[in-house]
């Protein structure tokens, strides 16, 4: 039983780490195409818009599936370790739980938003988009930012884990 409970907290560890960081790395990419094809000048306004509405959805949809996971799985690795090892996992999970709870607020209140915004693609946008812009920009900013900070924290060996090394 003892070494089941070792395999599935190996397990869920490493699931928690790579859907985190699938996660960052998704989303930096995504901020670096979607910036190059705004900049683009051989794209006018009505596919920049529509380029937004096909890719945005995927993006959140990515990022439910992964920070979803990631909480869950840091949820299980806390279950399966040893008592005196648990607070820097469950740090971890609070800031994953928190980064999902701060992406979805940005789904629900400000893309959604944006999104009716340019829908139909081409439309003149008003003063209301670019603060929702603006607003989305830092909400992200501090999702992923606390995303990161979880990866850090259930990554980092803890002191007793390198004394036996």
């Amino acid at each position: 039983m003892v070494l089941l409970t070792r395999v599935l907290n190996a397990l869920f560890l490493t699931a928690s780490r790579l859907f985190l960081i699938a996660w960052i790395g998704g989303a930096a990419l995504f901020v670096i195409s979607s910036i190059a094809e705004q900049r683009n000048p051989e794209f006018d306004s009505m596919t920049k818009d529509r380029l937004a509405t096909i890719r945005f959805p995927l993006y959140y949809a990515f990022g439910a599936v992964c920070l979803c996971i990631a909480t869950v799985s840091i949820g299980l690795t806390i279950v399966t370790t040893q008592k005196g090892r648990r607070k820097k996992l469950v740090a971890g999970f609070l800031f994953c739980l928190l980064s999902t709870v701060v992406a979805g607020y940005d789904y629900v209140s400000v893309y959604l938003p944006l999104q009716k915004a340019i829908t139909p693609p081409g439309q003149v946008r008003g003063p209301d988009f670019v603060l929702l812009h603006q607003e989305s920009a830092l909400v992200n900013e501090i999702h992923i930012s606390i995303a990161f900070l979880a990866a850090i924290l259930i990554s980092w060996p803890d002191s007793k884990s390198r004394e036996t090394s």
